[in-house]
């Protein structure tokens, strides 16, 4: 027996190991020292110590345990046995092993401890098993949503793209597991169509008010090729006035639309127009289609004009009112209209002192002339002698082109630039003066007898300098005076380009005449007196003095309209200029005077009697109805585009006496006067009793009562409500509301009173929520619709049912 310090527990140290599953084969040991025994469940012999088993520490047996070391043999039959197949030599009994599990395949990594406690072999299988990021994308992919980022985790947003739509949304993986759409636009739009599906099923139902809405079509002149669709849905029908196929609805013609819109409600009057006439009408304008006709009148037409073979896109309703479709045409026509005579052009141009040498083109073209002063030929535009424009030679500012002048070359070292001018040869206006005073230097300057010439040198020199890729060198803010003629130095020097001059000057063809005496002086200023004179006489009456500058803004006032302007001096001596309000008047006036006796005509056939002279097209214009004999004041482009004339005639309009007996044909009894318009709210009093508030439009579109009244198109009525909900074991306690999705006070059979609805009813409720609790342990509740004919009870409701249903029974 080992001796030491007392053991702490007072147990026999044998009794210990029995009970812990061991038989000891050798004497005690001591607590902490090895004690070889043999396990009784597995029959091997080990070597615990006491205090590792009086404590709980282990079991005793490290092979039943798991720690000891496992024949790599017995491993393998373990896994094997589990579902596993070994990829790779037992690692030992905690490490990972890589094993491929056989009924799914997948590669799995579970340890020899966890498989030996009864764990499972493989995560992916387990119920609560994570996603596979492959199969995640593939499913999101099968339900047509492209992945943009890696797999999150299946409740968490997952950023997609959709294939139908191309919109990029969040859905989650559970949800789209689930069965739902991961795409909110594509899910709105199956929503829409199976509303739309619903509604057409409903639409197929036949109607019970068909007979009728044929009569009232008949009435208006029109034959029904297919069934009654209702009052607000397109009816295929054929006018029997034309024989052309049309498109109505009811309750159009009912408010006073015509029932063929390509028939024209009066001569002039505004229509539909068929294809084959739209095209015949282009062609008649002379414009050539390059498209079917659109459909409408204000739409573009592609076509092409016979006139100019230009590609054009007018408008049919454009082409009716008298225009020309092309406007290129349109404004060659302009343009020759707005043309100068001959014989007033040569006057003005004879007036400046111009002789004309070849026959007037336009006012902006250049017009050979020559000077009556100096005998030079020229080439000044109409439009600039308007202005005060003459010969060039003859002018008093700028080159002065018939006396002598230079051409120089010039450098500026702290700029690296070179120069070409011209100037005047003497006097402290020279421009060479003025660039000596900024830092150039002259290199060489060449006189001429005209400044004409030495012009033409200096153009042509310009010119061959840009040519070769010389831009302005100095800026304008440098030098605002001639930096266009500078170029770099270290691109051309001053010797190449004063070499260009002497070549241009040995080039010149024709000399020019110089000028015998001095420059003529400024032109003589023009009285005061006499410009306001000559503008009164023109009709205009100066508002301040004379500006001194025949082009300057002057501003006075239309002594016929009294408009004030500001027009110029030399525009109204020299073009004639008017007052635009003037024209404007007086073009407007012609206008009216030629659309006068058209219009009347129109009028009149609409049955209007014009009482005053035609103001214009979209002017009322006051009119005397010849059925209802009242005054009213309809527009011209109203009257032509198809609509009623007179206002109370067409039902746009009544009277408080009118309005009222309209009101109790319909059921309505008024509470107040008539508003005066027909969109307006009435205070009425329904023939049921109830107080609504109604418009007349809706009584001329066939309201006959509010919306609790019963209606022969499939409303409700209050006794077979009633007998409705008795059928189904409800006693109503109030009068039916009206509406089946209307709340409905009730009492159930089991004596409690319940709020439902005749939808409920019809879904198949035949109990409150006790009753239903009482008859079953099962919270769902299935409905079966039947959709039958000539019912309102139609299979596109039974969604909405059923969720009603859920909700009255909770």
């Amino acid at each position: 027996m080992a001796t030491g310090r007392p053991r702490k527990d007072p147990r026999d140290p044998v009794m210990i190991m029995r009970e812990a599953g061991l038989v000891p084969l050798e004497p005690y040991p001591g607590s902490g020292s090895p004690w070889r025994c043999r396990h009784e469940a597995c029959g091997r012999e080990v070597t615990p110590r006491l205090t590792n088993v009086a404590r709980g520490r282990q079991s005793g047996c490290r092979f039943c345990s798991g720690t000891a070391p496992i024949p790599p043999e017995e491993a393998v039959a373990l896994m094997r046995a589990a579902g596993l197949e070994p990829l790779e030599p037992y690692p030992g009994a905690t490490p990972p092993w890589r094993c491929r599990h056989v009924a799914c395949g997948r590669e799995v990594k579970p340890r020899y401890s966890h498989i030996k406690r009864g764990g499972g072999p493989c995560r992916w299988c387990v119920p609560n098993a994570p996603v596979d990021p492959r199969q995640a994308a593939a499913l999101m992919t099968s339900a047509g949503l492209e992945p943009l980022e890696p797999y999150p985790g299946t409740d968490i947003p997952w950023r997609c793209r959709c294939t139908t739509c191309g919109t990029i949304g969040t859905p989650t993986h559970g949800s789209v597991k689930r069965g739902q759409g991961g795409c909110r636009p594509c899910g709105r739009k199956k929503a829409g169509q199976g509303i739309s599906q619903a509604w057409a099923r409903r639409r197929e139902l036949p109607r019970a008010d068909g007979v009728q809405a044929m009569e009232v079509a008949k009435g208006f002149g029109l034959d029904p090729l297919e069934p009654y669709p209702g009052p607000s849905e397109p009816w295929r029908c054929r006018h029997l006035g034309c024989g052309r196929d049309v498109q109505i609805k009811l309750s159009n013609l009912k408010r006073g639309l015509r029932a063929c819109p390509y028939c024209a409600p009066s001569p002039g009057g505004r229509r539909r127009w068929p294809a084959d006439e739209a095209e015949a009408l282009m062609r008649a304008a002379d414009l050539e289609p390059l498209e079917p006709y659109p459909g409408g009148r204000d739409k573009a037409w592609r076509c092409r004009c016979n006139g100019c073979g230009h590609e054009t896109s007018p408008r049919l309703g454009g082409i009716l009112a008298g225009q020309g479709g092309c406007r290129r045409c349109a404004d060659a026509r302009a343009t020759a209209r707005r043309k100068t005579a001959p014989d007033v052009a040569i006057a003005v141009m004879r007036s400046a002192g111009l002789e004309p040498l070849e026959p007037y083109a336009t006012s902006t073209t250049a017009w050979w002339c020559r000077c009556t002063t100096c005998g030079n030929e020229v080439s000044p535009t109409l439009m600039k002698v308007r202005l005060g424009g003459g010969c060039r030679f003859c002018a008093t500012h700028g080159i002065d082109l018939a006396g002598p002048s230079k051409v120089y070359v010039i450098t500026h070292r702290e700029w690296n630039a070179v120069k070409i001018g011209i100037g005047a040869c003497t006097g402290y206006t020279s421009r060479l003066i003025q660039h000596e005073r900024q830092g150039w230097r002259l290199h060489q300057a060449r006189e001429y007898a005209t400044g004409a010439a030495a012009y033409d040198v200096e153009q042509a020199v310009l010119g061959r300098l840009r040519e070769a890729g010389l831009v302005p060198f100095v800026r304008s803010d440098v030098m605002p005076n001639g930096w266009t003629e500078t170029c770099s130095a270290s691109l051309i020097t001053a010797a190449d380009v004063w070499a260009m001059v002497e070549e241009e000057t040995r080039a010149i063809e024709k000399p020019y005449v110089p000028r015998a005496g001095g420059r003529p002086s400024t032109s003589v200023l023009i009285d005061a007196e006499a410009a306001a004179t000559e503008m009164r006489a023109c009709g205009y009456e100066p508002l301040v003095p004379y500006p001194g500058r025949t082009n300057a803004t002057w501003p006075s006032r239309c002594m016929i309209c009294g408009h004030q302007g500001r027009p110029t001096f030399n525009a109204v001596r020299n073009a004639g200029q008017r007052c635009r309000v003037c024209r404007a008047r007086e073009t407007q006036a012609k206008r009216s005077a030629k659309n006068a006796p058209k219009a009347a005509q129109t009028m009149r056939a609409a049955g209007l009697e014009p009482l005053e002279p035609y103001p214009g097209n979209a002017t009322p214009w006051r009119c005397r109805c010849t059925k209802c004999s009242r005054e009213t004041s309809p527009t011209y482009s109203n009257v032509n585009s198809g609509s009623k004339g007179c206002r109370f005639c067409g039902r746009n309009s009544a009277t408080d006496e009118e309005a009222s007996a309209e009101a109790r044909a319909a059921g309505f009894e008024p509470l107040e006067p008539y508003p005066g318009r027909t969109a307006d709210r009435w205070r009425c009093l329904c023939s049921c009793g109830n107080e609504v508030a109604t418009r007349l439009s809706s009584v001329r579109s066939g309201t006959t009562g509010c919306k609790k009244c019963p209606r022969a198109s499939g409303r409700t009525d209050l006794a077979s409500a009633a007998a409705e909900a008795r059928a189904a074991g409800f006693e109503p306690l109030e009068p039916y509301p009206g509406k089946t999705t209307d709340r409905w006070r009730c009492r159930c059979r089991c004596s409690l009173d319940v709020t439902l609805t005749l939808t409920s009813i019809r879904s198949g409720r035949s109990g409150c929520g006790t009753c239903s609790r009482s008859a079953t342990h099962s919270p769902s509740i299935t409905v079966t619709v039947t959709a039958a004919a000539g019912t309102l009870r139609e299979a596109c409701d039974a969604a909405e049912r059923t969720d009603t249903a859920h909700r009255d029974v909770r």
